[in-house]
């Protein structure tokens, strides 16, 4: 790969600035997904490190302003990095209007983003491929009618409910896990009112061990880079029956430090098991068409149930993927590289946007 590298290209960063969205009234938890400085700025070091120019291109609108003064005509290339804010398809709506406009950009097309936010139509296209998942119903959304009691006999307790199109844990609260008939209305009301817009996806509840495996690279050229074990730090347990959380909220990634939040421990990738789980995860990733990189999480038990990522946090200095990049002998800066080498060898040499 290092001898595609190219330099001297202008290359357009594509975010959605967390700090923005905060100072419109967004709550923490709708803008957890968003770029905070810390990558904004790692991303733009490391791309000017390999000699390029950076254009910041802070959200849609603006992006759609430029593309309007045909300023992207200057581009040799997108380093897409757009989350989006409002919508069931709000991480495909940059990559739509730069496939519009013919523009090269980096990571995973609008179908393949569009598509895998639901977790839903995920699953679906995991079993069409024989990947293992857990059994689910999806649930419709508020205002629409609900059969509970033929709903109640359709999965094995425990059970796991959560919005079908939220992500980095929105809405996920220790009462998501279900143990009981009795609690399987209130649960999902509560759901369908915080998130009406969206269906709900109900799940057998996987009480197995969990991985995060990452991922580098398209196609024929994509690897596993290296996997981590998640652990728990939530010994509080849940306020109706004082059993311990053992799966993601929306607090235990909060930053509050050990002995509050979930973590990670390495793993290596020549364990049995852990080589397992990545190939796994490897085929989820190219069964659903990632591009560049993306981060597979996979939980285990008698089924396996797979979360894919094709965008992914991208901290030089926490982020889960740079972490096991870094764990596994690459650095920040070799990420973003072979990012951007990746998608260029999906395009035909440019020079300043011209092919």
């Amino acid at each position: 790969m290092a001898g595609t590298r190219r330099t001297g290209l202008t290359v357009a960063f594509i975010y959605d600035p967390k700090d923005h969205y905060l100072s419109m009234g967004l709550s923490d938890n709708e803008c957890a997904d968003l770029a905070d400085e810390v990558t904004i700025n790692g991303v733009t070091s490391a791309l000017e490190s390999l000699g390029h120019r950076v254009v910041h291109i802070p959200g849609i609108k603006p992006l759609v302003k430029h593309l309007a003064a045909e300023q992207h005509k200057q581009w040799d290339l997108v380093f897409n990095y757009s989350e989006g804010v409002v919508g069931s398809a709000r991480e495909s709506q940059v990559p739509a209007l730069l496939e519009a406009y013919q523009i090269p950009f980096t990571f995973s097309d609008a179908a393949t983003l569009a598509m895998g936010i639901d977790k839903g139509k995920t699953k679906m296209i995991l079993e069409h491929y024989r990947i293992p998942t857990s059994s689910f119903v999806i649930v419709p959304k508020a205002g629409e009618a609900v059969d509970y009691a033929a709903l109640e006999e359709q999965l094995p307790y425990p059970l796991f409910a959560k919005p079908i199109a939220a992500s980095t844990s929105n809405g996920i609260s220790p009462s998501n896990k279900i143990l009981r008939k009795e609690d399987l209305h209130t649960v999902i009301e509560d759901l369908r009112t915080q998130f009406p817009d969206q269906e709900i996806l109900l799940e057998k509840f996987l009480d197995g061990r969990e991985f995060t495996v990452a991922i580098l690279g398209t196609g024929e050229r994509a690897r596993v880079l290296g996997a981590a074990e998640v652990t728990w730090y939530n010994p509080e347990g849940r306020k109706s029956d004082d059993v311990s959380v053992d799966f993601a909220t929306s607090s235990s990634k909060g930053g509050k430090g050990i002995g509050h939040d979930m973590g990670h421990v390495h793993v290596d990738l020549a364990d049995p098991l852990v080589k397992t789980v990545s190939e796994l995860g490897f085929s989820a990733y190219q069964a659903l068409g990632c591009r560049d990189g993306g981060r597979v999480d996979i939980r285990l038990s008698s089924e396996k149930e797979g979360a894919v990522n094709p965008i992914f946090g991208l901290r030089p200095d926490h982020s889960l993927f740079t972490w096991i990049a870094r764990n596994n002998g690459m650095e920040y800066q070799d990420i973003i590289a072979e990012i951007v080498d990746n998608a260029l060898l999906r395009q035909k040499p440019v020079t300043n946007g011209v092919n």
